[in-house]
């Protein structure tokens, strides 16, 4: 294949040198031709008059030479003539020779000088003549044998003709040297024929490669102006014409920043070149492009520089590519590292909620236990007395409210991660829950000989709107850490109000203790879910929640909490909620008058404390109320369908006075309530077949007037959305199991009194 291109190649390389031989042949040959008609004329004009006796046949073979001159010419310029100069030549010499080889012929006294003569148009126009020199060696054997013959053919003796000898030795030697002539000039254009040739494909294959190269490929000067550039290039940075991007400034209208060709030039100058050097260039829209170039300073033989030459590679999508690779390995990387931290976090929450559930075994056994404990030893007598027996259950319930407490903060935890934790929205007086939380703790405080100082801000607002029992339970689980913690010294409460601006308050509270500190270390576990407290601080016992909680609860209310701690001198506790000065706009879903009562028990001593939120003439009359309702006159219709709860409430209302009733579905509650005998309804929700909500919706479409009885929701169900699908339903208040007969003898007496 190799040898099959080359042989192409060098046949092509001939034959555009035959055409362009046939082609430089034309111009000497009619200059040749042009001269031979000029001689011509000339010869008829002055050589006819001098040989008189021959002027017919020397005018005849004159004319007869300038004609076929003059006829050559013509056909020259034809596309046979230009095909076919070579043969042109041959005749137009053939002529000449033929027209002097008759002069001399019929003169001989003139074959000295023609000899001379045409020796001398033979040798010149072996030297001009393109051909090869086969056609050289032709014309020399017909100039001989025409000269040879007219001298033969002769009748006269020429051969004592002066220098006959010597135009003889003339002819032949001219004849050699017209050949080795054409030789030397055949091979001379041959060569520059072949060196055109080669220039020219040369410059073909790079004005090729030039304007059809994918890549820009330019010369510019070294004021930044280009000299040329290939299409590509023009496309690359949005031009349309070699004009167009001629007239630009390459550093100004190229270059995203001009000091990037600075530093391009600065580059060249010290290396020359520079390879798949990176540019960031401008097109004409103004959009940016990435390149990589291959430049180069051309300088000349002193080093001078000349201008710059390269070629510019459009990279913008390569780079574009391996930015979003790189991203995309980033993106793993970062993936790996949150998937390592969360296979990390992972175990180590696994082997907190292990620690976690190893201590609520504990926290919930230990209760347990101690009432199982006592009711075994009240179901079985052993006890001295009636002081004993009350002892026992006064400690049994403690345990209860200790395991009430436990499940409680579970509950809120559970619902704090599965984000499903609500607040309401009540007024209350930042004040009295201050003072509640301290009396709650202070039996404890007063135990351990520890003082409570308090110190309360008073431009505070008498009243604020927010979740009261979700602030008190906050400030409730600080004290009462702080109470548990602490074994001698004070423990300083204050609350005061940092910022107020668009109807709400920022209060901050700050609970600062004397007890034994907290290590750097541990202070940020306080806060985290199934650590334990008791581990940080010493070996009293805890669930880990409280902490956890009050942060959540405290975020939940638009706040925070912080803790700082030194060993040997005490820990404070600080935490921030946002409470409106006026009710926030909450879309009603009632259309009675709806009222927000009371949680569960918090599960400390004192008896929880309920919020009020009802009509203003409902509020003003619990509020200015001090009259005794005569519990014997009442009767309660309790609709329980639990035996055991149903005991119990029989027992404890009819414990504080009241006539009860019992029943154990809804269908009998709505007949028991139709007869009108009762004053106010207790309901349980959950029951079987129709439940309490449906039931006193079906009460509340009774046609007499004991539709308008007070149903009091009983139910173990406490999140905001059931209290508001129990007001909803028609019912005019809600209890949180379980429950204090004081609270709810309180509760039913404020409704007997509200609708007395």
């Amino acid at each position: 294949m190799s040898e099959i291109k080359i042989t192409s190649e060098k046949a092509y390389k001939y034959r555009y040198f035959r055409e362009e031989s046939n082609r430089m042949l034309l111009a000497p040959f009619r200059a040749l031709a042009k001269f031979t008609a000029v001689a011509g004329l000339f010869a008829l004009i002055f050589e006819v008059r001098y040989f008189s006796e021959h002027s017919v046949e020397v005018y005849l073979s004159r004319l007869g030479a300038i004609l076929v001159a003059f006829i050559l010419l013509v056909i020259s310029n034809s596309k046979f003539g230009k095909n076919h100069p070579v043969g042109l030549v041959h005749i137009l010499l053939l002529t000449i020779i033929g027209s002097f080889g008759i002069i001399i012929y019929l003169i001989p006294d003139t074959v000295v000088f023609n000899s001379h003569i045409i020796s001398l148009i033979i040798f010149t126009a072996a030297l001009f003549l393109s051909w090869e020199v086969t056609n050289q060696i032709i014309v020399a054997i017909y100039y001989n044998v025409v000269f040879a013959s007219s001298i033969l053919m002769t009748d006269r003796a020429v051969y004592a003709l002066p220098n006959m000898f010597e135009s003889v030795l003339l002819v032949l030697f001219i004849s050699a040297m017209a050949v080795a002539a054409s030789s030397i000039n055949y091979r001379l254009r041959r060569d520059a024929v072949f060196k055109t040739f080669e220039v020219a494909a040369s410059e073909k294959r790079f004005r090729n490669i030039f304007e059809n190269s994918a890549e820009g490929i330019y010369q510019s000067s070294l004021d930044g102006r280009f000299i040329i550039a290939n299409p590509a290039l023009i496309k690359m940075l949005g031009f349309k014409t070699l004009e167009e991007i001629k007239s630009i400034d390459i550093e100004k209208d190229v270059y995203k920043s001009p000091a990037d060709r600075q530093t391009l030039l600065k580059l060249l100058s010290k290396q020359g070149k520079v390879k798949n050097y990176r540019l960031v260039l401008k097109r004409k829209d103004e959009t940016h492009i990435v390149v990589k170039g291959n430049i180069r300073l051309i300088t000349d033989d002193d080093e001078n520089p000349l201008y710059l030459e390269g070629s510019l590679q459009d990279i913008t999508q390569q780079v574009q590519a391996e930015y979003e690779r790189q991203k995309a390995l980033d993106a793993l990387k970062m993936e790996k590292i949150k998937a390592d931290q969360a296979a990390t976090k992972a175990i180590e929450e696994s082997n907190f909620k292990t620690r976690f559930l190893a201590n609520m075994s504990h926290e919930i056994r230990t209760p347990m236990n101690s009432i199982l404990g006592y009711l075994d030893l009240i179901e079985n007598n052993l006890y001295e007395d009636k002081e004993e027996l009350t002892t026992f259950a006064r400690s049994g319930r403690l345990s209860a409210h200790s395991l009430l407490e436990t499940i409680n903060n579970i509950l809120d935890l559970s619902k704090i991660e599965a984000g499903k934790m609500e607040l309401d929205e009540v007024e209350f007086s930042v004040k009295k829950e201050m003072d509640k939380a301290i009396s709650i703790i202070s039996q404890t405080a007063k135990d351990k000989n520890i003082k409570v100082v308090e110190e309360y801000d008073d431009s505070i607002p008498h009243t604020l709107f927010g979740d009261a029992t979700r602030f008190r339970q906050i400030l409730l689980n600080l004290l009462a850490n702080a109470a548990k913690y602490t074994e001698r010294g004070q423990i300083d409460i204050i609350i005061q109000m940092i910022e107020e601006r668009d109807n709400v308050a920022v209060i901050k509270t700050t609970i600062k203790d004397t007890g034994p500190g907290i290590p750097k270390e541990n202070l940020k576990m306080l806060f985290r879910p199934f650590s334990q407290v008791h581990s940080l601080r010493s070996n009293k016992q805890g669930t880990g929640l409280g902490l956890v909680i009050c942060k959540e609860f405290s975020n939940l209310m638009g706040g925070d909490i912080n803790v700082q701690s030194e060993i040997g001198v005490g820990t404070t506790f600080e935490f921030t909620v946002n409470l409106g000065t006026k009710p926030s706009l909450i879309e009603q879903k009632l259309d009675y008058d709806k009222i927000a009562t009371g949680e569960r028990d918090n599960g400390f001593d004192e008896e929880p404390i309920k919020e009020i939120d009802e009509k203003k003439e409902f509020k003003k009359a619990i509020d200015q109320s001090t009259t005794y309702v005569d519990s014997n006159k009442k009767r309660i219709l309790l609709v329980e369908d639990n035996p055991i709860s149903q005991n119990v409430e029989v027992k404890l209302l009819k414990s504080v006075g009241y006539e009860v009733d019992a029943v154990s579905s809804g269908e009998e509650a709505i007949k028991s309530v139709a007869t009108g005998r009762y004053n106010v309804v207790l309901m349980d929700i959950e029951m079987p077949g129709m439940d309490g909500l449906t039931a006193t919706q079906k009460i509340r479409q009774l046609e007499s007037e004991s539709k308008k009885i007070p149903i009091i929701a009983v139910t173990a169900h406490s999140s905001m959305k059931d209290r508001e699908k129990c007001l909803a339903a028609g019912l005019n208040d809600y209890i949180a199991k379980p429950i204090s007969i004081n609270f709810l003898k309180m509760t039913i007496d404020q409704w007997i009194s509200y609708y007395r």
